[in-house]
């Protein structure tokens, strides 16, 4: 195992048990963007950039703003919300997520080719046109499962925020 799989893997695992742990919902959601970060340098490193494409612009870029929304709208402002603010997490987790932020930018400025043994890969391999074939075709149900599934969550999650405010 090389260091840019060990950086990235220790860091989706120590920010995902931060974002289990954290009282906080919304330093929780820092740590959830930790660990999508993290995700996406880890697909880099399989040879699967699309997919990390869309890890950071579909789960980092919407669904977690989504998320960030949703508890923005039921947080009450006042003293609680200057009492997030000066929590030492935010700071913690910020400090993660800029070192992960500069590690993908050194990853990207060396490039990642240089960065990952040379292996023999099929032909086509990681093309969008072959990842879409088999999503929408092999993958379709599975795809649709896991959009209604998320859909739930997000209902349910705003059920039982209401009920505590």
């Amino acid at each position: 195992m090389d260091l840019y799989f060990w950086i990235f893997a220790v860091m989706a695992v120590a920010a995902g048990l931060f974002t289990i742990s954290s009282w906080e919902p919304l330093s929780s959601a820092l740590g959830l963007l930790t660990v999508f970060i993290a995700l996406s340098a880890l697909y880099l490193h399989l040879h699967a950039p699309l997919v990390a494409i869309f890890q950071v612009t579909i789960y980092a870029g919407a669904i977690l703003v989504l998320i960030v929304f949703v508890l923005m709208l039921l947080v009450s402002p006042g003293e609680r919300m200057r009492a997030i603010q000066e929590n030492a997490s935010y700071r913690v987790m910020g400090g993660i997520l800029g070192l992960s932020m500069l590690g993908l930018l050194a990853a990207g400025t060396k490039g990642v080719s240089d960065l990952i043994c040379a292996r023999s890969l099929p032909q086509g391999f990681g093309h969008p046109s072959g990842f879409g074939d088999m999503m929408f075709r092999e993958y379709l149900l599975h795809f649709e499962v896991v959009s209604v599934l998320l859909l739930v969550a997000l209902i349910g999650a705003i059920y039982l925020a209401k009920k505590n405010i």
